[in-house]
């Protein structure tokens, strides 16, 4: 009702003026003027609805147009990066102070000092024997996982969080998990170790290098590939904008408020 007694004032307004301008003028018809004042009215006001229907901000939320989902081959391919070996270089020292590497390395060095300092013993390629202690077990998990050979949960971090030369980054690392294997190897008993010092630090320097750079690279194309499959990929939705204020006429906006 609000609404409607406004819209009235205004067009009473409207025609008073009409009038005193046709009086003014002298010989000018108000019928005519009015029936021209009502026609501009309505004219503006089917405007007004034109842009307010094909107005994005009202018809409510617009979503951008769905990219077309690649096929399981497709994305194979397409998330396969071919190296660039000079600018890997370039960002290598960028890389390496990265959150996930630094976590690893720190890892890494823990577990390799409690089982140095627990004086735990190699039973296998890489498997550690260090009693029955919870500090024990949590150096022993820990090497297993980020000294290796491979380190695979190094590996696992530095593929799915760094962007780029995941690769280079695991071979770095690689070199590190062999030196902190190296420690544990010749810090055992030559009586443990059955003769075999020689076989487990190659299989340390040579497979657990190789080992980390592999699955590290192998990780990151698995990270591209599961967004390549992605159906969600690039689909945004856009929050709707403000309604626009719409004028009525010259009615004051803050006429009710004083």
């Amino acid at each position: 009702m609000a609404r409607a007694k406004r819209t009235d004032r205004t067009e009473a307004r409207r025609r008073s003026r009409a009038a005193q301008l046709a009086e003014a003028n002298g010989g000018v018809d108000d019928g005519d003027e009015l029936v021209g004042t009502a026609e501009t009215t309505s004219g503006g006001a089917a405007r007004r609805r034109a842009r307010t229907s094909s107005s994005p901000a009202v018809s409510g939320r617009t979503q951008e147009p769905r990219p077309a989902r690649p096929g399981f081959l497709t994305s194979a391919r397409s998330a396969y990066h071919a190296p660039n070996y000079r600018e890997d270089l370039a960002l290598l020292p960028k890389l390496l102070v990265h959150w996930s590497v630094l976590v690893s390395a720190a890892l890494a060095v823990v577990g390799t000092a409690v089982i140095v300092g627990l004086g735990g013993t190699l039973t296998g390629a890489g498997a550690v024997d260090s009693g029955t202690s919870t500090v024990a077990y949590v150096g022993s998990l820990l090497v297993s996982l980020f000294v290796g050979p491979p380190p695979f949960g190094a590996a696992l971090l530095i593929g799915f969080m760094l962007p780029r030369a995941t690769y280079l980054v695991g071979l770095v690392f690689g070199v590190f998990a062999a030196i902190c294997l190296s420690a544990i190897i010749l810090a055992q008993p030559a009586d443990k170790m059955g003769g075999l010092t020689g076989q487990y630090l190659l299989y340390a320097w040579v497979f657990g290098i190789i080992g980390s750079a592999f699955f590290a690279a192998g990780i990151a194309w698995y990270k591209r590939f599961l967004e390549l499959l992605n159906p969600n990929r690039g689909r945004r939705t856009r929050r709707p904008a403000a309604k626009p204020v719409q004028g009525r006429g010259d009615v004051r906006p803050n006429r009710l408020s004083r």
